[in-house]
């Protein structure tokens, strides 16, 4: 008997990313790309010009696609045969931007870039971390000036000798765990609920509830937020929380999203002498304003949202994967929940 062929539709391509055609085709031939040019700089990620009226009607017959969140957010409910629309960026927040709340959701699957980001992350905190505790950039301003200054370069802390707190423990967070407690950190992690035991990550040690967010404040040395962006965790970190940072003046590390926090409460923490200092990768706007506190606030490392970035080679192989688990009637990974928004 023969045995029937699972039905294989076209994978259609809309992204700025570049490399993800090719890859898919070096990976899977047999998954069938039609790429949608999208005009725009790569480098300004949202600043496409491609008109949403064109996108929707290159995209009219599409049942699988693989965008980037700020060209499917205008396009949200102009998509009739969709099915699965896979985004290229960890975070969904920008489409849920474009989510109207008085209709019914997009009636298709939607999943996101996840299972790469981790080992990134993980390497930028504890590069930056190291980098601080070394004196890093000290000791190049030392060189600049040919300076040789030993005892204040020599004095530095051991990282198995601080403490983290983790608020967002996903895939991302166990990683960011699992790499800091190599270096004997003693980590803390956030959580909605302790989880049972079988399911606790060996590289946490202590779980806390968000609730107890005030006593991970009073001991950690380093705070780092993972946390995604809803409408629960949007200004969770505003106001005066970071005075519980004041006994081990923390730094704060921010990789999750830029609306966690506002930059007055950041830039206050630092004056009132709660923090010493911050981390930070995500703003509530970016690109951050010259206009910005931050850039000349003193203890603050700023990078442009580049702790985790989607390489389309990485992308790749993500689609590829949930691709045959799609054809195959297969559940998908990584999706995201409408009404969660994550």
């Amino acid at each position: 008997m023969a045995t029937a062929t699972a039905r294989r539709p076209v994978l259609y391509l809309a992204s700025v990313i570049p490399e993800i055609a090719q890859t898919i085709k070096n990976i899977n031939p047999n998954i069938e790309v039609k790429e949608v040019k999208i005009d725009g700089d790569p480098a300004e990620l949202s600043g496409i010009k491609t008109p949403p009226d064109v996108l929707a009607s290159a995209l009219k017959d599409a049942e699988v696609l693989l965008t980037d969140p700020f060209i499917l957010g205008p396009i949200l409910y102009r998509l009739p045969r969709m099915k699965w629309v896979m985004s290229t960026w960890a975070g969904p927040d920008k489409v849920f931007q474009f989510v109207d709340q008085s209709k019914p959701f997009p009636d298709f699957t939607l999943t996101r870039f996840a299972g790469k980001f981790g080992p990134a992350m993980a390497e930028y905190v504890v590069g930056n971390i190291v980098a601080r505790e070394r004196h890093f950039q000290e000791m190049r301003q030392d060189q600049e000036k040919c300076q040789w200054n030993w005892s204040a370069r020599a004095n530095y802390r051991l990282l198995s000798t601080l403490s983290l707190g983790i608020l967002g423990l996903g895939e991302i967070g166990k990683e960011v765990a699992r790499a800091c407690q190599t270096f004997g950190m003693t980590v803390y992690g956030v959580v909605r609920g302790i989880p049972e035991d079988s399911k606790k990550s060996p590289h946490v040690s202590h779980y806390k509830l968000l609730s107890e967010l005030p006593e991970v404040f009073h001991n950690c040395d380093y705070v780092c937020n993972i946390l995604p962006s809803t409408p629960e965790t949007r200004g969770l970190l505003n106001g005066d929380v970071f005075k519980h940072c004041a006994n081990k003046k923390s730094v704060f590390i921010n990789v999750g999203r830029g609306d966690v926090v506002d930059e007055d409460t950041i830039v206050n923490a630092i004056s009132q002498g709660w923090l010493s200092g911050a981390i930070l990768d995500v703003y509530p706007e970016e690109p951050l304003p010259a206009s910005s506190k931050l850039w000349t606030c003193p203890g603050v490392t700023l990078s442009p949202h580049v702790a985790a970035v989607s390489f389309g080679w990485q992308v790749a192989e993500v689609v590829c994967e949930n691709y045959e688990r799609y054809v195959q009637g297969l559940p998908l990974k990584y999706q995201v929940s409408w009404e969660k928004g994550y």
